[in-house]
């Protein structure tokens, strides 16, 4: 008697293997004929009576017999098969041996590959939408990058150059050198390599790290730079954004505009010096002027008052008009009698016309409104008698004796 074991209690009835499936599942027998079918039709394989068909020909697989269609799909594996309107299903050919079954015979189990396929297609697009989002953030990350006004540096986490853009590449390479591989380090004076190591070591993700440094051009030399690190982290790595922003402009600039301040501080000073000897000047002039009405006018005043005839008074009167043009001329050399119509105010905007200040000069050494200034100018010419001539108060001063 044989000791062969069947397990028939488990697999005599073929639909205690079926329940587990949701595809259409054939049992055969020795020969490949159906014995039974079980699972979910697929509506697109031909309809038919199938029990005692073999499922080769139930499947419509185009083979002739059982040895041409286990030579043309081999068992235990899993073929995808091509139907006339575009579908496919996978089939699987798996042999039952009478050890397992009570007698030999086929599984044959058809797959339904629409959900597959439908599943691949998905995925495929999404691939492709990822494909083409990464593709433009690549672009798009290139543009920004190459077109970048400062210097800018991609850095791995050893330190090296990855990607530099093209500023970067005029700025700090030599000629036909390549910064990609270099050591970051080569971009900075030595005292800066420490506390830029430090930086890469302790930066978190989406902090800065921004130092005003000195970089190192192509030729070797340094320049003032603001350097701004910032870390990239991704899921295994990190990198760094390293930009140098050159800052020689700005120091240019910077030092200029001092030289400026300093050049407008100086002319300043020396503004203020005429103003004050123009200011002791006048007042010494008010002394003589003062002293010498007191010893030549005063009495002749006092004379007019006491005289009794006309002729005495009109005498007098004439003298001190004398002495006034003689007082005015010997209080500044050769006194031009026509300034004397001027108020003192008007004497001292024209010593700074003469000295060649701008009302805009005038307005501030004086410390009153530019528009006050031009109507003092315009009050000049006309006491001046320049008013309608062409002639300007500039010219008509020069042509004068110094007025300080």
């Amino acid at each position: 008697m044989s000791n062969r074991t069947t397990v028939t209690p488990t697999f005599s009835d073929p639909g205690d293997v079926v329940d587990a499936w949701n595809d259409t599942i054939f049992f055969a027998d020795e020969h490949g004929k159906v014995l039974e079918s079980r699972g979910v039709q697929l509506n697109y394989l031909p309809a038919m009576n199938r029990k005692g068909i073999p499922f080769w020909e139930v499947l419509s697989l185009e083979t002739v017999s059982l040895e041409d269609t286990l030579r043309k799909f081999s068992p235990l594996n899993i073929h995808e098969i091509s139907c006339n309107d575009d579908r496919s299903f996978l089939l699987r050919i798996i042999p039952l041996p009478s050890t397992v079954y009570a007698q030999e015979g086929y599984v044959v189990i058809a797959t339904d590959n629409r959900p597959m396929e439908a599943l691949y297609e998905n995925y495929e697009e999404r691939l492709e939408d990822n494909i083409s989002g990464w593709s433009d953030s690549i672009t798009l990350f290139n543009a920004f990058f190459d077109t970048a006004l400062d210097s800018t540096f991609l850095i791995d986490e050893a330190g090296l150059i990855l990607a530099a853009n093209t500023t970067a590449q005029e700025q700090h390479a030599q000629s036909e050198q390549r910064l990609t591989g270099e050591d970051v380090r080569t971009l900075f004076g030595k005292r800066f390599h420490t506390p830029l190591r430090n930086a890469m070591n302790t930066l978190k993700a989406k902090e800065l790290w921004t130092e005003a440094v000195v970089a190192i051009d192509g030729e070797g030399d340094g320049f003032p730079a603001e350097a701004t690190l910032r870390k990239i982290v991704f899921t295994d790595y990190s990198l760094y954004q390293l930009i140098l922003h050159d800052l020689t402009a700005h120091v240019e600039l910077k030092e200029d505009l001092q030289e400026k301040k300093a050049e407008v501080k100086e002319k300043e000073i020396a503004l203020r010096q005429v103003i004050k000897s123009v200011e002791e000047e006048r007042k010494e002039m008010r002394e003589q002027l003062t002293n010498q009405v007191k010893k030549r006018m005063l009495p002749a005043l006092e004379r007019i008052t006491t005289s009794d005839t006309a002729e005495v008074r009109e005498g007098y009167k004439n003298v001190i008009e004398e002495q006034l043009v003689d007082l005015a001329s010997e209080s500044s050399g050769e006194f031009d009698s026509e300034l004397l119509r001027l108020s003192p105010r008007e004497m001292e905007i024209c010593q700074l016309i003469q000295l060649g200040r701008s009302g805009k000069d005038i307005a501030q050494l004086l410390n009153m409104a530019f528009e006050t200034v031009q109507t003092h100018r315009k009050n000049i010419r006309k006491k001046l008698g320049l008013r309608g001539r062409k002639a300007s108060l500039f010219t008509y001063l020069r042509q004068k004796p110094s007025l300080s």
